[in-house]
């Protein structure tokens, strides 16, 4: 197929190497200029069928290249373009035969549709022209020729006037009928997600064929024409055997076109043309018209896609920002919840909503909220919680995401009511790479969940976790601030008790002789040590920016924790065993406070083993998340953590102990945070716990 040519002119090269780009990239050929005068010889030298040309240039204006191009070519297109726009202009522009006036910066669909509607009308006008030359010789036809280019200009008049999409087809269907002598036609769109046609414009057909009709590609005249892209001209269905039946089940038809609307390589429907008024079968000239007419219809079709996708586009937005700008209110999950579900029901037929939140420490997904449930009342612990650790998946690969999902979405079908009337979509959401929970949706059964469907559930259930995370870290902020405070009041008032208790200590220490009493107050004296230590970590606490970091060797600080529990680990008859490679790389951080880490945890453990127990550390490193980390486990085969409790064991004043404060997990969540790192728990109810610490390299 010969390629349109078009001529651009304009000072700026980058307005120049703009449009060339766009416009060869629609199958134009472009020849740009940035000299107006070199474009004007360019302009006499060869034959072009439109000219984009800027108004306002040095040497030669726009509206001199607008003369000069009607000179050579009365039909040729030129559109203006200015980046000073005025009424005055834009009159005189008109007035002197320009076919588009457009303001900078462009709208480059704008820009295209009004290339496409020049050109239409140079080849309408160019047509014109062959056919007026051919009227010399073929008077007999001028009336029914000069009926249809009058069509073709209506129809491309009426494309740059009418928005309304019914009303658009319609008049190119009327104008089709009228000029090629139809009795009946229709134009069939295609729904590209059910990938059938049906009629949205006809003149002759009953109100019941147009309801009912739809039709599969390639299951039918229509069906056919849209598969394959290609124009058909039947002159006698009856002697047709591809169609014959089909036809005669639909309406009576003798002879019929059918045309593909085609429009930027996209087949968007068919128009369709069946028995002439006169009686005789179509023609090869009747079809060339109905693919001429086929073009504007193809672009009223696309431009009415785009408004609705826009339109669409904007609904969709303002549901989100309504969505995050309710959530961003509400600090109750249960609450944001409904806000969540009501929001996703505005976009979507949207049955029920299961939210579960992933605890990484625990390993577990935890049902937050659930709405619009078709189900019992109570819901079962499998439904509620589901744990990795048992199920054995690490979330690695994504082949273990969608095992995750596949597992919860199997709880929640047994839960629900009526199954098989909704189909379960799960939904992972992840956060800064990490997950952050998985979303189970009831869809109805029959609802095709298309790609930029779940986009938009991605989208719209991501912005409400990261809202409602970030609502949490401020919440939990908050409170870290009120403790830290407190405990720095605490601290302060216990430090004069303990420094005369220590001063006693020592006092009676030299006084009182024996053994006995020595061991008794070298171990009392120790105890009240680590009590000041404790005291001045917890005044510390309340000012992070006072810790200073260093390098230092891991395992010398938890060489140095096991000395300090050495007696309690005695007294228990706990063995230790030790995993440290020959060589680590020293990380910075604060050693106190590490130590402070070891020391909780392994605390933790011995208090949780019988006599005879085992503590095991172990060092490595390991690369995850695109970045080299220090990983520290420490393993005890105590009595383990219970599931309701192993998602609480780092909140504040959290403990299943007598005499415990809560802070001490507390503590070592915050300051593993500090230090830009990880920790991780995994225990089982009579096995023991394993603690996992990354630390970054």
């Amino acid at each position: 197929m010969l390629q349109h040519k078009i001529l651009v002119i304009d000072d700026e090269p980058r307005m120049v190497d703009s449009l060339r780009t766009l416009l060869t990239m629609e199958g134009y050929q472009v020849v740009g200029e940035y000299d107006a005068r070199k474009a004007v010889k360019k302009l006499e030298e060869s034959d072009f069928d439109l000219v984009i040309t800027d108004i306002k240039m040095p040497g030669v204006d726009g509206i001199d290249v607008l003369t000069r191009a009607h000179q050579k070519d009365p039909f040729m297109g030129v559109i203006l373009i200015t980046g000073y726009a005025s009424l005055d202009s834009a009159k005189h522009a008109i007035d002197k035969g320009a076919f588009g006036y457009l303001t900078k910066p462009l709208e480059m669909d704008e820009l295209k549709l009004v290339v496409a509607q020049s050109m239409g009308k140079r080849q309408i006008e160019l047509e014109r022209l062959k056919l007026l030359n051919e009227l010399k010789v073929a008077n007999e036809t001028l009336e029914l020729k000069l009926a249809q280019i009058n069509a073709l200009s209506a129809a491309g008049n009426l494309l740059a006037a009418t928005i309304d999409l019914k009303e658009a087809l319609t008049s190119i269907l009327s104008l089709a009928i009228d000029v090629i002598g139809a009795k009946l036609g229709s134009v069939m769109i295609l729904d590209r997600e059910q990938n059938e046609l049906y009629i949205g414009a006809s003149c002759g057909l009953d109100d019941s064929v147009i309801r009912n009709t739809r039709m599969k590609l390639g299951s039918s005249i229509s069906g056919f024409v849209a598969q394959s892209a290609q124009p058909l001209i039947i002159e006698d269905i009856e002697r047709d055997a591809r169609f014959a039946r089909i036809n005669l089940a639909k309406y009576e038809s003798k002879s019929l076109i059918s045309v593909p609307l085609k429009y930027k390589d996209q087949v968007f429907g068919v128009i369709n043309l069946n028995n002439k008024v006169n009686g005789e079968p179509f023609t090869q000239d009747d079809l060339s018209m109905l693919v001429s007419l086929a073009l504007p219809a193809a672009v009223a079709i696309d431009r009415a896609n785009l408004i609705a996708e826009k339109t669409r586009t904007i609904g969709e937005l303002r549901v989100l920002h309504n969505l995050a700008e309710k959530v961003s209110m509400l600090d109750d999950p249960n609450q944001i919840g409904q806000a969540t579900f009501e929001g996703l029901q505005k976009l979507f037929d949207l049955k029920f909503i299961f939210w579960y939140d992933y605890i990484e420490r625990g390993s577990l997904l935890q049902l937050e909220y659930h709405f619009g449930t078709m189900g019992k009342d109570k819901i079962p612990p499998n439904v509620m919680s589901v744990s990795l650790a048992q199920e054995s998946i690490t979330l690695s690969k994504d082949s273990d995401i969608k095992s995750v999902e596949k597992l919860l979405a199997d709880a929640v079908s047994r839960f629900i009511e009526c199954p098989d009337q909704c189909q379960l979509i799960p939904v992972s959401i992840f956060l800064k790479r990490a997950l952050a929970g998985i979303a189970i949706l009831g869809l109805p059964a029959e609802y095709e969940v298309s790609p930029s469907a779940t986009e938009l559930l991605v989208l719209a259930l991501s912005q409400t976790a990261a809202i409602y995370q970030r609502q949490r870290a401020v919440l939990n902020a908050t409170q870290l601030v009120t403790m830290g405070r407190l405990l720095a009041d605490i601290g302060h008032d216990l430090k004069k008790p303990l420094t005369n208790l220590k001063g006693s200590v020592q006092i009676y220490k030299d006084k009182i002789e024996g053994k006995k009493a020595k061991e008794f107050f070298a171990d009392a004296e120790k105890e009240v040590n680590r009590l000041s230590e404790l005291v001045k970590e917890m005044v510390e606490f309340a000012d992070p920016n006072k810790y200073q970091t260093r390098r230092v060797d891991i395992r010398d600080l938890l060489e140095k924790s096991l000395d300090i529990l050495s007696s309690d680990l005695t007294n228990k008859n706990i063995e230790v065993a030790k995993s440290f490679p020959p060589a680590l790389p020293p990380i910075m951080v604060n050693d106190r406070e590490m130590y402070q880490v070891f020391v909780n945890i392994i605390l933790n453990a011995v208090d949780s083993m019988e006599v005879g127990g085992r503590l095991g550390l172990r060092c490595d490193t390991v690369n995850e998340d695109a970045r080299d980390w220090l990983r520290v486990q420490i393993m005890d085969n105590g009595c383990g953590i219970s599931e309701e409790n192993i998602n609480r064991i780092f909140d504040r004043y959290f403990t299943t102990k007598q005499t415990g404060t809560g802070l001490g997990l507390a503590i070592v969540d915050r300051i593993i945070s500090v230090h830009n790192g990880k920790i991780h728990v995994q225990s089982k109810v009579g096995e023991g716990t394993v603690f996992t610490i990354d630390l970054p390299v």
